[in-house]
């Protein structure tokens, strides 16, 4: 089947055309395996929005959609939405939203183009489109990807921020809203005015429970709105929480060159992931839904125990080696995790320390899921830097590493190695504040940390078990009930001392000789 536009008067088809007919040109040439996404786009019709597109998106979601669009069709499309920027919008508007997908794991790659993109909205230009899009009576799925910082949360808490400047402006004007929330609930609203049924709702970012967490967000301010519209949405949408796994490194100017090298065209929109891709999905439909289970997707009762795995052992390990590879000197996550002392740190860091509280699952063999993140990591065709998945920290902590680490002061273990995560965490925050070798810290969460440390690295004898003390109370994000624990300041005070002074390596060593 040809998989050209129906309409091609327009530049915008005429540049899509010629985007196609490049890549049609170059399959059966010698190193060019570019795989055309093998149905024709302007088929099918969009039944899916996602707000927050970025790369994460285009290398997960979109690619499931697009395997089910290349074995059955159907109207499942996406409309996709940038809360922020124009950027991926006029990326992909001269190709029709298609762009090329590099799949990577440790050789040169698979390329294919990926057609499940229909169309990007670009929020504030026009906010009536997105909720147009969002009320529409096709529109059945939402997926949001806006990040933990997105939810608009109270520091260290589960609660909607009511005090954030973009959550009082969409509770006042909820016509022109600005986050995820207020476009939900405008599109509620004109769907309930319509008679229309209501969609099903999947949160796909790195946060537990976030199905329900955005739902508990979405009431929270649709009552301060209108109560009616609340008890609509608990009627009328599907609440769905998800476990999402996929590593995808920012695109940088050498890894577009590389793809569009071997493509054979240019593509304003390419990007790098690794093969691995895994999507876990609580079953709370209430709307049509594309067959996710045929393309591997898993559609459970409880993604709970799923994303607790994922949170705790691959996103904490990674902000681990985040942390220690930017002190140990290493730009990227592979060359942290290519270091045998940092890779046997986070190795026991897992098994020793997050795995105690963990439930086993039926399908997965823990033990076995740890050494694939080590080779995961390792895997230097996926670029990811240290500062890239450092960044926003502060959101990302309680979650990943705090938890964790309350739980096993509450069980009763010890917990050096969570402990020293901690202290290099901020650690990095104070060499990347003061010009010490190490990036500066992109994280708005942690300003206040910042704040303290320019105060206190004045004082004599700092770092004191005081100043660690103030300085985790000040952060914002730990639990009063881990920072009752002597046991916890202590190890993240003397570990903070050696990060900052020297001898990371021996303390290392000493730190695992301990928590055998």
């Amino acid at each position: 089947m040809p998989i050209f536009s129906k309409q091609a008067s327009s530049q915008t088809s005429k540049l899509y055309l010629q985007f196609l007919k490049a890549v049609s040109e170059k399959r059966n040439t010698v190193g060019n395996d570019v795989a055309m996404p093998g149905y024709n786009p302007a088929d099918s019709g969009s039944g899916i929005v996602h707000i927050g597109i970025g790369n994460f998106h285009r290398a997960h979601q979109a690619v499931y959609v697009d395997e089910i669009l290349r074995r059955g069709g159907g109207d499942w499309r996406i409309t996709a939405v940038s809360l922020r920027s124009p950027d991926m919008r006029d990326r992909l508007q001269s190709q029709n939203g298609l762009y090329t997908l590099c799949e990577r794991n440790g050789d040169a790659g698979k390329l294919r183009v990926v057609g499940a993109v229909a169309k990007v909205l670009v929020a504030p230009e026009n906010p009536a489109a997105v909720i147009e899009a969002l009320a529409a009576e096709s529109t059945h799925v939402v997926t949001a990807t806006v990040t933990e910082k997105g939810y608009c949360l109270k520091p260290g808490s589960r609660a909607l921020d009511l005090s954030h400047p973009d959550i009082e402006h969409d509770i006042l004007h909820p016509g022109t809203p600005k986050t995820l929330h207020g476009f939900v609930l405008a599109a509620c609203r004109l769907r309930r005015a319509r008679g229309l049924a209501g969609f099903n709702l999947l949160s796909c970012d790195n946060l537990p429970d976030n199905g329900a967490l955005l739902r508990d967000c979405l009431l929270t301010a649709a009552r301060l709105q209108d109560s009616g519209l609340a008890r609509w949405m608990e009627q009328h949408i599907g609440f769905c929480s998800t476990m999402v796994d996929c590593m995808v490194p920012a695109t940088s100017e050498s890894i577009a060159e590389g793809i569009q090298r071997r493509a054979g065209y240019r593509d304003t929109a390419c990007l790098l992931s690794e093969s691995f891709r895994q999507w876990v999905i609580e079953d709370n439909f209430v709307a049509p839904s594309p067959d996710w289970r045929s393309v591997g997707v898993s559609v459970v009762a409880d993604v709970a125990p799923y994303e607790r795995m994922k949170l705790r052992l691959l996103n904490g390990s990674h902000s681990a080696l985040a942390f220690l590879g930017a002190l140990f000197g290493y730009s990227y996550i592979y060359e942290a995790a290519a270091d045998p002392l940092l890779r046997k740190f986070v190795l026991a860091l897992m098994q020793r320390e997050i795995l105690p509280t963990l439930q086993p699952l039926p399908d997965v063999d823990l033990r076995q899921y740890c050494d694939t993140l080590i080779a995961r990591f390792s895997n230097p065709s996926v670029p990811y830097t240290c500062q890239q998945v450092a960044s926003d920290s502060s959101q990302k902590l309680p979650q990943r590493i705090l938890e964790p680490a309350l739980e096993g002061i509450e069980g009763g273990w010890e917990i050096p190695l969570l402990s020293a995560v901690v202290a290099a965490w901020i650690a990095c925050i104070y060499r990347g504040s003061f010009g010490q070798q190490c990036f500066p810290p992109n994280d708005p969460g942690a300003r206040q940390l910042v704040d303290m440390l320019k105060r206190q690295k004045e004082q004599e004898d700092f770092p004191t078990r005081d100043h660690v003390t103030a300085l985790l109370t000040h952060a914002g994000i730990v639990f009063p009930r881990l920072l009752k624990s002597e046991k916890f300041t202590d190890a993240v005070h003397t570990a903070l001392e050696r990060f900052i002074a020297g001898g990371r390596r021996t303390l290392l060593k000493e730190i695992l000789g301990r928590s055998r």
